[in-house]
């Protein structure tokens, strides 16, 4: 394994060589609702008058911004992260050598995160609501339009959180997934509101146990016991109607076939009557109960999950999370598109390695696959 590229900035000027020499280890972790965490890793030295180099220089402040560059060896340097400061963790022993200053940054959901606050969102929808709480930062944002819109006469759509859980919950009832990533181009924060892109071009192929093999190892799980449908029922307060939903998920199947409908099979078979799951605290409103139906259900069916190391050397670029990718080489029934969850980046002692969690909801392939396709000849994100 070789060493991948990298720049550190911060505050946007480049972290003084001094410091970076110090850089013993980063680590980048991805995933979907969840803060994107930068690690930086620098070895401590004693000088001569008892002060540490890095800890005692005043090189990390409180709001400072911190992003990264990076790019596989021999790929193209992409900014992959743009957060600030969130932690100093300063580690010593009696053997001085092994002192070490951790730096913990988060992304732009830290920022989200720091007030909580009482605001309604008065004839919105879910994904206008997304638009106003990201507005408020001055963050571009790409969000699917949830649909519903809360009228305030009708029911006034109300936050009682941090404007990142608020995100969340919003998300969640919708089936939706929330993150930041930084713009291609700019470097600014960039956040995605909205369902997993199962039917987007695929990253370049992980390969195992045949020529060209990128990955070290995969390993995988499949679920038995997911449920199919998820249903629901409650009382519209203004219409006084009763309101209900027993939908399956409306997601891109990613291979031949949904899973959980043999998985259902089963059940019923070691002796289940049915294989279903109920909404919890649904939002009363015909098109919001269903469409949090259908999105819990496209999580229920996420139910073959694939956890491996790559070379990014022989990958020959970068794995990046919130994308799908082709995996093969593991048989007929596994090789196929699995959607990306979350992906950590290690440049440790020279060597540059990527783990990631990657679902499926399918077994078999759909037969549209592009397999073949190399991480270089991919354009950088």
């Amino acid at each position: 394994m070789a060493s991948g590229r990298f720049a550190i900035y911060i505050d946007g000027e480049r972290l003084p060589n001094p410091v970076q020499s110090r850089l013993a280890e980063l680590e980048l972790r991805e995933a979907d609702n969840a803060k994107s965490t930068m690690r930086l890793r620098f070895t401590l030295a004693q000088k001569a008058e008892g002060s540490f180099a890095v800890l005692d220089d005043d090189v990390f402040e409180a709001g400072m911004e911190l992003s990264l560059e990076l790019s596989s060896p021999g790929g193209t340097p992409q900014r992959v992260f743009t957060g600030y400061l969130a932690y100093l963790r300063p580690h010593f022993e009696g053997i001085e050598s092994n002192a070490y200053l951790d730096v913990l940054a988060f992304d732009a959901a830290m920022v989200l995160d720091a007030e909580e606050r009482v605001t309604s969102y008065p004839d919105s929808s879910d994904s206008e609501a997304a638009e106003i709480i990201l507005g408020r930062y001055g963050i571009d944002i790409e969000a699917d339009d949830s649909g519903v819109r809360w009228t305030e006469d009708d029911r006034l759509l109300i936050q009682r959180d941090t404007d990142w859980d608020f995100l969340l919950r919003l998300a969640r009832r919708n089936g939706y997934v929330v993150y930041f990533e930084p713009d291609s181009a700019s470097g600014s924060p960039r956040c995605r509101f909205g369902a997993a892109k199962l039917d987007d071009e695929p990253q370049a192929d992980l390969i195992i146990i045949r020529d060209n093999n990128n990955l070290n190892w995969i390993d995988f799980q499949i679920a038995h016991d997911q449920p199919i449908r998820r249903i629901a029922a409650g009382i519209n307060p203004v219409s006084k109607q009763i309101v209900r939903a027993d939908t399956n998920s409306e997601a891109e199947v990613t291979g031949e076939s949904l899973y959980v409908e043999e998985s259902e099979q089963g059940l019923i078979r070691a002796g289940a009557e049915a294989v279903q799951r109920f909404v919890r605290s649904p939002v009363p409103d015909d098109s919001a109960i269903n469409a949090t139906a259908a999105g819990l259900s496209a999580e229920d069916h996420m139910v073959i999950e694939a956890r491996g190391e790559l070379d990014p050397t022989l990958y020959r670029g970068l794995l990046r999370a919130h994308r799908n990718v082709l995996i093969k080489g593991v048989g007929d029934r596994l090789t196929g598109v699995y959607y990306v969850h979350s992906v950590r980046t290690v440049q440790k002692e020279g060597t540059l390695t990527q783990s990631f969690v990657a679902v499926s909801n399918a077994l078999g392939r759909s037969g549209n696959e592009a397999f073949g396709q190399s991480a270089e000849e991919e354009p950088a994100t």
